[in-house]
């Protein structure tokens, strides 16, 4: 039967490899309304910074696969400041609305597929959005908790009885 460890780094590779695959899909595709892009090759304006994400999200992967414990708190870091982005970007401007100053922002996306209501100045982050943040907060929580477990395994397996 599969340790608790086992399990929560499991989930924690699931939830990247979910991340990783649709970050690709939405950022290199294009998917229409979702992503804003209608046409092959797609325009990324982040072209480089996209590869450099694929390419962490793909070492996270494999530092959790192989119990790579700094690689895997270093992964906590990393999307811990995704988070951050996102929430100051999207989460907290959706739930406290904005002034006029972010129109231009919103404006960008308002073509784009919305899952999520808007109200007065309580705008959402578009549908892509949405749900890639789903799977980064998904990813950091898992994360966060499988790499906490593998501390705690790894401390309390090394400890010397006191004698």
């Amino acid at each position: 039967m599969p340790s608790r460890i086992e399990k929560s780094r499991f989930l924690t590779v699931v939830c990247l490899t979910v991340l990783l695959v649709y970050y690709e899909l939405y950022r290199w595709l294009p998917l229409g309304r979702w992503n804003g892009e209608f046409h092959w090759p797609v325009h990324n304006d982040q072209f480089y910074p996209d590869i450099v994400i694929g390419f962490l999200l793909l070492v996270m992967v494999v530092s959790f696969t192989r119990r790579l414990r700094p690689g895997m708190w270093i992964a906590v870091v990393l999307l811990s400041v995704w988070v951050a982005v996102h929430l100051h970007d999207w989460w907290i401007p959706y739930i406290g609305g904005t002034g006029p100053e972010r129109d231009g922002f919103y404006s960008f996306y308002g073509n784009r597929t919305q899952v999520l209501p808007s109200f007065g100045r309580h705008r959402p982050p578009d549908g892509g959005h949405a749900v890639l943040d789903l799977f980064v907060f998904a990813a950091f929580l898992s994360a966060l908790v499988s790499s906490v477990i593998a501390s705690r395994t790894v401390k309390s397996t090394t400890e010397v009885p006191a004698g």
